[in-house]
């Protein structure tokens, strides 16, 4: 007995002190606050996400075993075992090997601030655009044409109006300490480390970004810009099969957005807008160039009713901040994306294409990414996101 009691009681100690290793890796890379080997290695698979006020499916829960852990706590291993059940795509590597960088250089990162001293600021800025391996400019306070390009880049990156000029959004973005940096890409490291893994061929439409990405054996083969929900209306996240494209399609104007756009609207302002009653006395819009949903849509069933779809409103291509649709997701290049999944468009009557081999499309939201170009690329929390999924950090 007095050997059992020994025995229970060092397993307990051995298993309530998580290994040195994996706890540093836990303050480093995540929001967890475990304090045992299982609970660290669970959080990391899941995240310690607040699904509150988030509009979309929740990731599935890995599961993780504890037999599993206390034997590789046993063999000393639990740090290795971990780390092979981590995820091993590219995203999650290099925005990974990212923030190892931003805290390799947070002692020597100096944003300015703009508080009246121009060339103070301009060196400032210099700095960071060396830091960040945007530009390496000359340590001097002169506004060069090198200067300006940087400024660009820099805005290009960072989802801004591409100027070249320092105005308020840009300056309130090179204010941010590297600890905010640091803080925003913790929060994608979370979300790529809970991401459904990929297949070779795929669509991805990354909402802040307000893009879409056609991979075809892993290699990316069409990107666009698209538009995606308004804040009040957002786009969920989620990832269903596509399945059908619709020719020339009608518009049943859905209950929701008849209420709040054309209930009080006279039959011929509906008529001039192409839109008319039938017989169950409900809105619809002609197929047609006016058409709000334009020549062709892209159909993966799923309970929001969300797809892709072509638009005659073409100038909201050329806003850099994209959020305007009901929730539903507008193409900017239809067409090249019906050509490559193997169809020509036929105008006139609606016709429905079931697709031979069905493709994944994932609706996802990620703030901070490593491009396929490998250029870190920041963009701003449009719902808010990193608030309400991360509201203690």
């Amino acid at each position: 007995m007095k050997y059992l009691i020994l025995f229970l009681f060092s397993t307990f100690v051995f298993a309530a002190n998580p290994d040195p290793d994996l706890l540093r890796y836990q303050q480093r890379y995540s929001f967890c606050h475990g304090k045992s080997n299982y609970q660290i290695t669970a959080c990391l698979l899941n995240g310690n996400l607040d699904y509150s006020r988030f509009r979309g499916e929740r990731f599935p829960r890995k599961k993780v075993s504890r037999s599993a852990v206390r034997q590789a706590e046993k063999n000393g291993e639990i740090y290795a075992y971990t780390l092979q059940l981590l995820p091993k795509s590219k995203r999650y590597t290099k925005l990974k090997h990212y923030l190892d960088y931003l805290y390799s250089i947070r002692n020597v990162y100096a944003p300015p601030q703009f508080i009246g001293n121009e060339v103070e600021d301009i060196m400032q800025i210099k700095s960071i655009f060396k830091l960040l391996h945007i530009a390496d400019l000359p340590e001097d306070p002169y506004v060069t044409e090198a200067f300006v390009s940087a400024v660009k880049e820099y805005q290009r990156r960072d989802g801004l109006e591409v100027d070249g000029k320092i105005g308020p959004q840009t300056r309130r973005s090179m204010k941010q300490p590297i600890s905010t940096l640091i803080q925003k890409v913790k929060k994608n490291l979370v979300l790529e480390s809970i991401v459904q893994k990929k297949p070779a061929s795929y669509v991805l439409v990354n909402i802040p970004e307000f893009e879409m990405h056609y991979y075809e054996d892993s290699w990316p083969v069409l990107e666009m810009k698209v538009v995606v929900g308004k804040p009040k209306m957002r786009t969920p996240i989620f990832h269903r099969n596509m399945q059908y494209i619709v020719e020339n399609p009608r518009w049943n104007v859905p209950p929701s957005i008849y209420a709040k756009e054309y209930a009080d609207k006279s039959e011929d302002y509906l008529k001039r807008k192409g839109l008319y009653y039938n017989s169950e006395g409900k809105l619809y819009q002609k197929p047609g160039s006016r058409n709000s949903l334009g020549r062709v849509k892209f159909l993966f069933p799923n309970k929001f009713n969300v797809y892709m779809h072509d638009t005659p409103s073409k100038y909201l291509f050329n806003r850099y901040r994209r959020a305007y649709s009901h929730g539903c997701i507008r193409l900017e290049k239809p067409f090249d994306l019906l050509h490559k999944l193997g169809y020509n468009y036929k105008p006139g009557k609606t016709r429905w294409i079931t697709l031979n081999h069905t493709i994944p499309v994932y609706v996802e939201y990620h703030t901070v990414w490593i491009d396929d170009n490998g250029i870190v690329q920041f963009r701003p929390d449009i719902y808010g996101y990193e608030r309400k999924l991360f509201p203690h950090t």
